[in-house]
Formats: structure tokens, C-alpha cells, sequence
């Protein structure tokens, strides 16, 4: 038998090199146009490939159909006369290729590694002597009505169905679409260097149709361009490529394609795939910023009316989950607001049904997506208070809900190699938590749930659980408030957005030049840029006894800086109802497009910007009535300008946990936690209990102390 094996493989290998050899040929055939041999080629190709696929692993065959398949599509690219396409023997082959590579695609053994393989064979091919622009010229430029006239002259043509060049192509096309949505990819770096070519020949693409011309789209041209822009999609599915997107510029170049009056025409056809693209975009950090940067929510809202008048359940839904991704203000008309909600409500409801699934997934969208989208959601005050109106016996379902959906699988967390999508669905749960946390209203029933305090402050112990630290100082606000408040230090906190890090250092410089006997507390003199940050920060608002708020439009769109303001508003009892907390503006006639920023600061002293520094430290200096520093005073509190790891009110931190890990029905939880998991164990540990986990890392529940 393994003789047998051994000639059978010998015998196909020259056979499968010799259709290759032959369909090199062709380009040659088709100046001196000899139809007997292109016949017989193809004629060739179409007898004998199923034989040759029959002997070989699946792999192996896979990737014959598709390097076979990237030749033929040379060739006709190449052929300026069609005289390939004419053929009735091309149109036989090409459909029991185009057949069996669907069957790859439908195969049970269609795998990553046989995804990966096809792709990078047709994007090489495709990059390989700047092919690309030739293909897509030829696919987009012309009406390819030559092939069908060819056709009818040829004798031998039957009247079915028969591909010219602009089918064949985007046939191509969907072979890379199809390979991509299962390819993982292993080298962001890699990929970038390889198929950059190809990323900006398919921007410039599109920027011919919709930017460069002022001329409305053929029938044939709006396929094409439709084409592009599922293979572009495609590509912005893949949170990993989003960074090489946005590097080449994908992020100002779509706002200006929804921007265009040939789009605006369009917007039926192309309106669904380019403001998905857009949204998908907006799920990378610098992708978010940019596109707020580009003003997207503007431009999206000039199409509102046009997509309103088409009336298209799906683009009205993807219309508004983009404006929702790339909001930047809460202040919107009763219209714009009834959207959101609606559309925030449908989100609500979908991640429920996610949640059920064994793949976390519900219409298309994964459980990661959904909640990413509501996080945005909620940085709408109007938004997050619907949702929470769900009340059954004085609680609200909706907190109920989320708090109970992070008790089923926060063990992803703790997971050493979870699953991406999952981690960052519960990364995105827990900033949801926080946004429900920052208000008191709210709290309350988060604090009334044993389970969730008592994992929150475990987490709150772990590296790199920023959101679970600042949940857990919630608490501890409301938990701790009836203890004797220590006296404030006589300390300045000030809380600006890393954005205005310039505009803070000119500040805090103007304002030790007033040689204030009062420490000057500012991130980046005593902590490390980190994911740990809240750490350090949190004692140091606690023990300030003035706050000075650098208020700005960044500092406004920032739910980081909606929570720390939460924060610092809920210990400011302790503070001078006057000096207490200062507002500075850093603007030239600000206005805060965020009613949570409105609510927060409107009863408090503002000092409005100018164009001068002095002059507005003069004023603050005015305001809180800061006395001068001693020349033997406070020497050494402030230091050189040296970051440092760990803020000196750790130690104030520490005790703050150990207290409240001593009261009694805390302790008592603790001991019997594992009794009370009632045999619910987190999604991503199935085997042992995430508790144990915890203890393992951050200490015993009976010590009484968590840290």
C-alpha cells in the first residue's frame, strides 16, 4: 500500500505542475489567439482536477484550487480582449473550480491554519508586481460588456450561466472575505509589512468613487464598490487590525466617504457597509479619539434625514449604534434621543440573549461587542437612568442583571490565557459596573449584594483591576461613612485629563511660584503612567482638603474622569463648602456638552479661563484664601519632580480595607464563601473554584484582611 501511495504521488505531482506549466502558457496563446490549444487547456484543467484533488490531503488540495485559481484570474485580468472568458471550455472550468473551493469554504476541515494559507496565497498574489491596481481597475473601470458579445459568438456556448469578468472577480473577492473571517492573526507586525500595498490600493479605491468624482455610480461600478467595502469590513471585523487601519489613515478617510455627495446618493446601497466600517473603528482607543477628532458624530448626523426617509429597520439600527460609539455630547434632541434609547434598549435585551448562548453571541454581535457598545451608552446620563427604571420590589432588574452576569464568569480574570473576546467582555462589564457605581442611587443595591462586595474587594487587591479598585472605593464611601472622619491634610488634589498634561504643568509651576504653605498633589510627579493608577490617586482625593477640577472638553467626554469626579464628589462632605472644590476652565468659553459634568460642578466656584496663567492662579489664590509658606516649612514635602510606583497614603488605603474586612457579616461571608457559590462556578473555571484562586494570591479569608 505505502508503494502504492509513493507512484500514486509521484504521478500527480508533475500533473498538477504541468496545469500550471500550461495555464503560464495562455498569455502567450492569446496575442496569436490559437482557440484549438486555450481549448484544450482548459479542457485539461477541467478533466483532470478532480482526479488530482481525490489523492491529496484536504490541506494540500485546498491550496492547489486556489493557486490554480489565482492564475486563471491573471489571465483574465490580463486578457484586454476576453478571448479566455469567451470560451465555453473556460466557462466549464471555472465552474467546477469555483465549486469546489465552496466546498473547502463548507468543509468541516476548513480550519485557521487552511484560512490562513488561502488568504496570504491570494493576498501575495494580489500585491505581487502591484497586481492589485490592475485588478481593480479592471473590476471597477469598465462594464466588461465585451464578454457577453464574445459569448453569444461562440458555436459552442450553451445559454446557461456564464460569468464575465466582473463576476469572476468578485467571486475573488469573496474568497478573501471568506478566508479572513476565519484567519487568526499571528503577527499584527507582519501583516502590516506584507499587505500594506494592498490596504492603501483599496482605500485609494474607494476614494476614486466617492471623493475624487463628482459623477453618480453605474449599476455595475456600485457592485464593485460594494465589493471593496465588504472586503474593507471584513478586515475592521478584526480588533487586531484595527490598529494598521487606523495607521494608514482608515479613520479620516471613512469620516470623508460618509462626508461625500456621492455617498449621500448612495447611502441605500453603501450606507449599511461604510457606517459599520466607521463603527468598528471607533472600538479601537486611537480609532475612538480619532474619530472624535474628526468630528464623525457630526458628519453621522448629516445623514440622519436621508437614512429616516429610506426607512430600513437595519440601517437605522446600525445608524445609531454609530452614534452612539462616537457621541460626544448628552444634550440632544427629544428626536436623537428617543433613537438612542431605542436603540440602547435592544442592546440591553440582546445581551441578555447573548449571555445565554454557548458562544456568547446574539444577531451577529458578540457578548464583548454589546456591552462595549452599552458602556458608551451610559456615558449618557438619560441613557443609564431608563435602563435602571426596570423596578421590581423597590430594585432595580438592570443592576441586578449586571451584577449577577459578573458573579457568573469573572473567573475570566483570573484566567493566565483566557479567551480574548471573553476578557474583554468582562473588562467592559466591570466599566459598565463602575458607570452604575458612580451614582448613589445605584450603589446602594450593588452594596446589598454580599457575593459581588466580596469579589470586588478581592479583585480591588490584584494588579491591573483599575475598574475594580474604583468600584470598591465606591463602597467604601458608603460603607465607611458612619466611622469618624479623619481630619483633611492641608493638600490640593488636582484632577485634569492626560491631554491637558501641559496645561497642568504651567499651572501647578504659576502656582508654586505663590510659595503656598500647602503640599500640591499631581499624578505625574508621584505615579507611574499604569493600569494601577487608581491606587495611588484615590488616598490622595480622599485626604486633599482642596480639589481644583481643570475642566475642559476632554475632561468632559472621559468616563474615567466622570467616575473620578463621582468619587471626589462623594468624600467632599469633608470639605469647606467654599474652598472645598474649585472648577478651572482651560478653554476659551467652555461649555460642558455632558449633563453629568453640569450636575456635578454647578454649585461650585468657577474660574473662568484666560490669557493668562498668573492671573488665574491669582484668582484661585484669592478664592481659597491660602496662606504662605514659611521658609522652614514643608521643606522636602514636594521633592524633585520624580515619579514614583506607590502613593505615601497607601498605608491609609490599607486600613481603610482592613477595617471593613473586620465587620462581622463580612467576616462571616468570607468564611463560608465557598458554601454560598451554591455550586455556580464562573464560565472560564469549570474544574475549581475562582475563590480559592483569590485566597491563593491575595491571602486567607480567615486573617481578616484582604490586602
Amino acid at each position: 500500500m505505502d508503494e502504492t501511495s509513493s507512484v500514486s504521488s509521484k504521478l500527480i505531482k508533475p500533473h498538477y505542475l504541468s496545469l500550471l506549466e500550461e495555464l503560464s502558457k495562455l498569455s502567450e496563446l492569446s496575442i496569436t489567439v490559437d482557440i484549438a490549444k486555450i481549448d484544450t487547456i482548459f479542457d485539461n484543467v477541467t478533466e483532470s482536477i478532480e482526479h488530482i484533488l481525490e489523492c491529496m490531503p484536504f490541506q494540500k488540495s485546498a491550496m492547489v484550487l486556489i493557486t490554480i485559481m489565482n492564475s486563471i484570474v491573471r489571465l483574465c485580468v490580463t486578457d484586454q480582449s476576453s478571448v479566455f472568458i469567451s470560451r465555453e471550455s473556460f466557462q466549464l472550468m471555472f465552474e467546477k473550480l469555483h465549486k469546489f473551493i465552496m466546498k473547502v469554504f463548507k468543509s468541516e476541515k476548513f480550519s485557521p491554519v487552511c484560512a490562513s494559507d488561502i488568504l496570504d496565497s491570494i493576498f501575495m498574489n494580489l500585491i505581487a508586481d502591484d497586481f492589485i491596481e490592475i485588478f481593480l481597475r479592471r473590476f471597477l473601470f469598465e462594464d466588461n460588456l465585451s464578454t457577453n458579445d464574445s459569448l453569444q459568438q461562440d458555436n459552442k456556448s450553451s445559454q446557461g450561466n456564464m460569468v464575465d469578468l466582473h463576476q469572476i472577480l468578485e467571486q475573488y473577492i469573496s474568497y478573501s472575505d471568506s478566508s479572513l473571517l476565519k484567519t487568526p492573526i499571528v503577527s499584527v507586525d507582519a501583516f502590516r509589512y506584507h499587505y500594506r500595498p494592498l490596504l492603501l490600493a483599496l482605500q485609494k479605491c474607494i476614494d476614486s468613487y466617492l471623493i475624487r468624482t463628482f459623477r453618480q455610480l453605474s449599476a455595475r461600478q456600485l457592485q464593485g464598490i460594494e465589493a471593496v467595502l465588504i472586503f474593507i469590513l471584513s478586515m475592521t471585523d478584526k480588533l487586531s487590525l484595527l490598529p494598521v487601519l487606523i495607521d494608514l489613515d482608515y479613520i479620516k478617510k471613512s469620516v470623508e466617504w460618509i462626508h461625500s455627495e456621492i455617498f449621500l446618493f448612495h447611502i441605500a446601497n453603501l450606507g449599511l457597509l461604510t457606517i459599520t466600517i466607521v463603527y468598528n473603528l471607533s472600538r479601537d482607543k486611537v480609532g475612538f479619539k480619532k474619530l472624535r477628532a474628526e468630528k464623525a458624530f457630526d458628519v453621522l448626523m448629516t445623514l440622519k434625514q436621508s437614512i429616516d426617509e429610506i426607512n430600513n429597520k437595519e440601517l437605522t439600527e446600525c445608524f445609531a449604534r454609530a452614534l452612539i460609539a462616537v457621541s460626544t455630547s448628552d444634550e440632544q434632541s427629544e428626536e436623537n434621543k428617543k433613537l438612542i434609547l431605542e436603540t440602547s434598549e435592544t442592546l440591553y435585551k440582546i445581551c441578555k440573549q447573548a449571555d445565554k448562548d454557548p458562544d456568547l453571541r446574539c444577531d451577529g454581535y458578540h457578548l464583548s461587542e454589546i456591552l462595549e457598545l452599552l458602556q458608551r451608552a451610559f456615558a449618557n446620563t438619560y441613557v443609564i437612568k431608563h435602563i435602571m427604571e426596570d423596578i421590581t420590589d423597590g430594585n432595580s432588574l438592570a443592576i441586578d442583571y449586571f451584577a449577577g452576569l459578573f458573579l457568573s464568569f469573572y473567573g475570566t480574570l483570573l484566567d493566565p490565557d483566557p479567551n480574548d473576546l471573553e476578557k474583554r467582555a468582562i473588562q467592559y462589564l466591570l466599566k459598565v459596573l463602575l458607570q452604575i457605581s458612580s451614582y448613589p442611587a445605584y450603589l446602594q443595591q450593588l452594596i446589598d449584594n454580599d457575593r459581588f462586595c466580596i469579589i470586588i474587594e478581592a479583585l480591588a487587591t490584584r494588579p491591573k483591576q483599575d475598574d475594580a479598585k474604583r468600584i470598591w472605593c465606591h463602597i467604601q464611601e458608603i460603607t465607611l461613612r458612619d466611622m469618624p472622619k479623619k481630619e483633611t491634610a492641608s493638600k490640593i488634589y488636582i484632577s485634569y485629563h492626560y491631554t491637558d498634561e501641559e496645561i497642568c504643568k504651567e499651572f501647578v509651576k504659576e502656582l508654586r511660584k505663590k510659595k503656598i504653605a500647602i503640599q500640591i498633589w499631581v499624578d505625574y510627579e508621584n505615579v507611574e503612567v499604569s493600569e494601577d493608577m487608581w491606587e495611588a490617586v484615590s488616598p490622595n482625593i480622599r485626604s486633599a482638603s482642596t480639589v481644583i477640577v481643570l475642566a475642559s472638553t476632554a475632561y468632559g467626554e472621559s468616563m474615567d474622569k466622570f467616575q473620578e469626579l463621582s468619587y471626589i464628589m462623594s468624600t467632599n462632605k469633608a470639605r469647606d463648602p467654599q474652598k472645598g472644590l474649585v472648577v478651572i476652565t482651560t478653554e476659551p468659553n467652555f461649555s460642558s456638552k455632558r449633563s453629568w459634568m453640569n450636575n456635578l460642578l454647578k454649585d461650585h466656584t468657577v474660574i473662568p479661563y484666560e490669557n493668562n496663567m498668573g492671573h488665574m492662579v491669582s484668582r484661585l489664590y484669592e478664592q481659597i484664601g491660602i496662606a504662605k509658606k514659611s521658609p522652614f516649612s514643608f521643606l522636602g514635602i514636594l521633592g524633585k519632580n520624580k515619579r514614583r510606583k506607590r502613593s505615601q497614603s497607601e498605608d491609609s488605603s490599607r486600613s481603610d480595607l482592613n477595617r471593613l474586612s473586620t465587620k462581622t457579616d463580612i467576616k462571616k461571608e468570607l468564611l463560608n464563601f465557598n458554601n454560598k457559590l451554591d455550586g455556580t462556578v464562573p464560565k472560564a473555571y469549570s474544574s475549581c473554584s475562582i475563590v480559592n484562586s483569590v485566597i491563593t494570591v491575595t491571602g486567607s479569608a480567615t486573617s481578616a484582611t484582604w490586602v
